[in-house]
Order: structure tokens, then sequence, then C-alpha cells
């Protein structure tokens, strides 16, 4: 049997199979790379874009890639069936997830094998989303060029992430405008629009690309706004993007990395010990510079907040240090037998300001879906956490302090509550040590950037392991570089202030705190980002209903002509001249049957001219003798 009679019936089109082609004998037999190369080079595109855009993300975060990297997708699939079209944005789906999301899979080792499925099921429900936008999109473009071109696709893309990021318990996490966090110019448009519009401008550039090269019609259109385009991203930017205020309203902020193992963590032996380190760090850090306020990471107090060893010991270095102090920690209400994780604010003074529970919660870390449902999930998540009744903000000198918890800065709508609540300046306190030096790390300090460009508000991040430091309203990020010696002396860690340089390091250091920034345009997080899919959605009903409503238009217009046009005369026969004794001609004027008449032939020049027209004209008038 030949290799391709096994093949033929599963990959067909794509081998161009001819039954003509003559059999492979003997020693002659196809190679496994000559048989797979058509199969391979249909996916090359769609596997290549799913790759590209992977590395726009952290950890190589070539950002400017993400300007191309769906292009090939794109381009593939620009001519293909809608099925087909959702197979491959499907597959570059599910491989772009698989590779950013990586990091998901360090928990194997507090969750066994389930760590690696539960990944691949996240990553299959998302890519899940990417084929029913190609399939749209692929059913939009084949029945409208006009209405279903770049613009529709890209708010389809659009509408997808606003999908994703409010479905079911939300995971924007790969929402693409992130990638741009690096690039301050561009970046400085999620003011104006949030993340989505630069995922936006993103997919309407790769979009326009890929139709500059497989669709001939509007190319040259097509070409002038690309760089239009990035021109209007990256020059509306520049004018978006200015020094920060730093005087107007002074706050100096430190800042405590004290990078504790979860094993630690999840020890009670090394409860009061993690608390004292921290201690003996912000003793460090506020007897060698003033500071006002001192930030530790989620969770720094794993026990119950009311335990009166722990609540002491934390007044103490509160009054020690002189400053504010903000801090992870855990709270049981007794009376209703729930456990929250919250933050609290500690005055210089030692007293408690305010606390704050965690409203959104991590799925399978914090609390279990459906667990009532499938009761098996409980033995292989994380669980028992409720969730706090509703936001606030905590007064802190003369400015309010808008608290979010590890997961929450994934959110957009969260933080924009706080500004709108009164915040003046933002504070994210995660713990991280999950996931060990993965690359959940940079991806979640580019979250932050875009929270704090998006509300114009200045922005503290402090992880237990990490990167910890401050942003300023404009995405600007300020990395703590200083440690703290065996004799409790600050040391200066040097002039490398790149983020690499500080993941899993123990660190401290104090900035001063930007003051809040006029947004250019209100409510822009939330209202652009369902504009923008409304415009998708819109654009693609459009595309659908043009193909019905042309149909609709040109019956109309052809019954309304028909209704016009005038009633034909009945015809009348003509007189016969007086004196004639001609015949009415056979044919259709006189009733007989329709014949074609006889061609008329040439008349030849020489002596039997005469003879020649006079046997014409008896053949054409058979009746006259």
């Amino acid at each position: 049997m030949d290799v391709r009679d096994v093949l033929v019936p599963q990959f067909g089109s794509c081998l161009n199979y001819t039954p003509e082609m003559p059999h492979y004998s003997g020693t002659m037999k196809p190679s496994v790379s000559t048989c797979l190369w058509p199969l391979v080079s249909t996916y090359l595109p769609t596997l290549a874009s799913g790759v590209l855009l992977a590395w726009c993300f952290p950890t190589y975060h070539l950002y400017w890639l993400a300007w191309v990297a769906l292009a090939p997708l794109f381009f593939r699939t620009a001519s293909l069936p809608p099925l087909t079209t959702a197979l491959h944005f499907f597959l570059c789906g599910h491989l772009f997830h698989t590779l950013t999301l990586q990091w998901l899979c360090a928990n194997i080792f507090w969750a066994g094998g389930w760590a690696f499925i539960g990944q691949q099921f996240l990553c299959f429900a998302l890519s899940l989303c990417w084929a029913v936008t190609g399939l749209v999109w692929a059913i939009a473009h084949g029945r409208s060029s006009r209405f279903g071109g770049a613009l529709c696709l890209a708010g389809l893309w659009a509408a997808m992430e606003v999908v994703q990021a409010r479905a079911f318990s939300g995971f924007g996490w790969c929402a693409l405008g992130y990638t741009q966090g690096p690039d301050l110019l561009a970046a400085q448009f999620a003011a104006i629009g949030g993340v989505t519009l630069l995922s936006f401008c993103v997919v309407l550039v790769n979009a326009l690309i890929a139709l500059i090269l497989s669709d001939e019609e509007f190319r040259i259109q097509r070409l002038v706004a690309v760089p239009l385009l990035l021109g209007l991203v990256h020059g509306g930017g520049y004018l978006l993007l200015k020094d920060a205020d730093y005087a107007s309203a002074p706050l100096q902020t430190g800042v405590i990395q004290p990078n504790f193992s979860q094993e630690m963590k999840w020890d009670p032996a090394y409860d009061y010990e993690m608390l004292q380190r921290t201690a003996q760090m912000t003793r460090a850090l506020t007897t060698s510079r003033p500071v006002d306020l001192v930030v530790w990471p989620e969770a720094l107090i794993v026990r119950h907040f009311e335990n009166p060893v722990f609540k002491e010991a934390l007044s103490r270095a509160a009054v020690d240090s002189g400053s504010y102090i903000f801090t992870g920690t855990t709270r049981d209400d007794y009376g209703t037998s729930k456990n929250y994780n919250s933050s609290a604010l500690i005055t210089p003074e030692g007293n408690l300001v305010g606390i704050y529970d965690k409203v959104h919660l991590a799925a399978f870390g914090e609390y279990v879906p459906l667990e009532n449902y499938f009761p098996f999930l409980s033995k292989i998540a994380f669980g028992g956490v409720s969730p706090g009744e509703k936001q606030v903000t905590l007064p802190l000198k003369d400015r309010d302090l808008g608290p979010l918890i590890c997961f929450e800065v994934l959110f957009a709508p969260l933080a924009e509550k706080l500004r709108h609540a009164g915040a003046e300046l933002l504070v994210v306190v995660t713990n991280l040590a999950w996931f060990g030096g993965s690359n959940a790390i940079p991806q979640e300090l580019e979250i932050a950037r875009m929270r704090a460009i998006e509300t114009r508000l200045p922005l503290i991040h402090s992880s237990n392991t990490g990167i910890s430091g401050v942003f300023d309203p404009y995405g600007r990020f300020s990395v703590v570089r200083h440690t703290v010696s065996p004799e409790g002396e600050l040391l200066d860690w040097g002039v490398k202030v790149r983020p690499k340089h500080v993941v899993m390091r123990r660190f401290l250091d104090s900035f001063p705190l930007a003051a809040p920034t006029a947004r250019p345009l209100p409510g822009g997080p939330v209202f652009f980002p369902w504009l923008l899919a409304f415009i998708g959605v819109g654009m693609a009903v459009l595309a659908f209903v043009q193909p019905v409503y042309t149909r609709f238009t040109e019956t109309e217009c052809s019954s309304h002509e028909a209704e016009l046009k005038p009633e034909s005369q009945p015809e009348t026969k003509s007189k016969p001249k007086r004196g004639g004794n001609a015949k009415a001609p056979k044919g259709p004027a006189g009733g007989g049957p329709r014949t074609n008449p006889a061609p008329r032939k040439r008349k030849s020049k020489g002596k039997n001219d005469g003879s020649a027209s006079k046997q014409e004209e008896f053949l054409l008038n058979p009746d006259q003798e």
C-alpha cells in the first residue's frame, strides 16, 4: 500500500494528490518529510504567529514584535473557509497561551500533575475564544470585504478580550496591550481607552499588513494607513507623556521585599521570625532616611491579624520606624467562620487605621469554583478564603490610599473604582513565591504598570519575591536596589536597576511618590473597551446583513421598474399598396413558421454579374416569377 493511500483520506487537499500520479515501487519510496511538508507548510504561519506573539511577553519581551506577530496568521486565514479559519486561530491561541502561561506549571510542586492539567484546560478555554473570533471574522470577511476587513477584526478582538477579562472569574492576563509597557509612548493610550485600546491598535496594524499581502483591493489605502496608525499611536503618546509632579504633594515611601520562600510561609515555626526580619529591615531603612509610609508584601502575617503577639509586634515596628506601615495579613471572623486575605494600615503611633478584605479572589488559589458539584476539586486546589464585601480607601496623611491585593491588579475596573472613591495612590501587595523565578514575575509587573497609566495614579508595588518598586502616573518604574547587611546596615546594590537584577533577592528602598495626574478623557478603561467591542460586533452584523439587503434592494428595484414600464402597443397590419399583388412574406409577420433568411452572396466581378444578381433576387423572392 502506498503512503498516499493512507494520508489522502485525512489530508488529501493539502497533499495535492492526483490519482494519475505513478506509485513508487521497489526502493523508491517517498520520505516522511516529502509527505508531511505540505501539511507542515499549511500550519507553519499559524504556529509562527503563536511563537512570535509569546516572545512579545516577558521573559523575552520583544514588545515591538507585537505589531507584526499576528500578520502570518491573518494572512494564512484571509481566504480560508470559516471553520478552517477557526481551527487555525485555535491552534495559534493554544500554542501562544501554553508558552506565555508556562508559569502555571510551577505549581506542580504543590498540586502535582494537576497543575499541568489545569494549565492546559485554561489554555484550551482561552483558545476557544480565539476560535470564535476567527470564525465570526471569516464569515464576515467572506460576505463583505467592506465591513469585514481589518477594522472588524480589531473590534472583534477587543470584544474577545472584554469577555475574557470579565466572564466567570475573569482572566485577561494575556491581553495584547500588556506587551507595550516598555514602549512608554504607545502605552500612554491606555490612559484613554485602557489596555484594550492598545490591543485594538496592535491587531488593526497586523490585519492591515495581512490584507495588503492577500487582497489587492484597497491595497494603496492600507499601505498608507499602517504608517499613519503607527505614527498616530506614538505621536499621540509623545504628547500625553509628561514629567511627573513630585512637588505639589510630597510623600516618601519605602518598599520592603523580604523574599521568604513558600515553605517558610506555610511553616508556623517561622511566623514570628518573618515578622521580626521584616521589622528589622524597616528599621534599617527608616533610620537612614525619612520615610512616611512603609509597604510590606501580601500575607506577611499568615496567622490571624488580631493575635495579640503579632499585633503587638506590628505596632512596635510602626512606633520604632515612626512611619505608617501597610502590610498584607490574614483575618479570621470567628462569628461567621470566614477567613479573609486582607491588608491593614497602621499609624506611626501603632494604631489601626483600617483593614481591607480582598474582594476578587483567585480561582483554585483562594477558592474552588463549583466545589459543591465537584468535591474532588477541593483535594487538588487551594480554597477556603472568603471574598470581602466592598472596596475601601484608607486615609494616609493628606492622601487616600487605594489597596489592591495580588490577583486584583489584573482587573482595571477595580482600580477605576478606587480612583472614583477618592484614592490618590494605589498600593499593590503580592506574593509570587508560588511561581519561583518564572515569567509570572515580570508579566505581573507589566500588568501593574498599565493600572498606573490607566488611572493616572502613582502605584507602589511590594512583592514578597520578584520585583518591587514604584510606578509614576505615566508608567515609569523605579526599582528597589538596596539590601541590608547582617549588622543592619543599608547597602546600595549599585547602579544596575533593571528588574532582572532584583528577582528573588532581599531588597528594600525608598522613593518620592508623585502626585495624581488628570486623565486625557474620563472613564477610559471602563467605557472604551465596550465601545471598541461594539464597533467590532456591529461591523460583523453589517457584513452579515449587507448581502441580504443588497439582494432585497435589487428585487425591489426590478419590480419597481416593471411597474413603471409602459405596456406594449398591439401590432397592426400594414395595408398593401394600391395595385400591388405581392403576397405577405412567410415568417412571423405572415403567420408561417419562422425561418432564417438565406445569406446573401457576394457579387462576383466579371461577365456573370447580371445573371448572378438575377439569381440572387430570385432566391430572395421565390414567389415572384
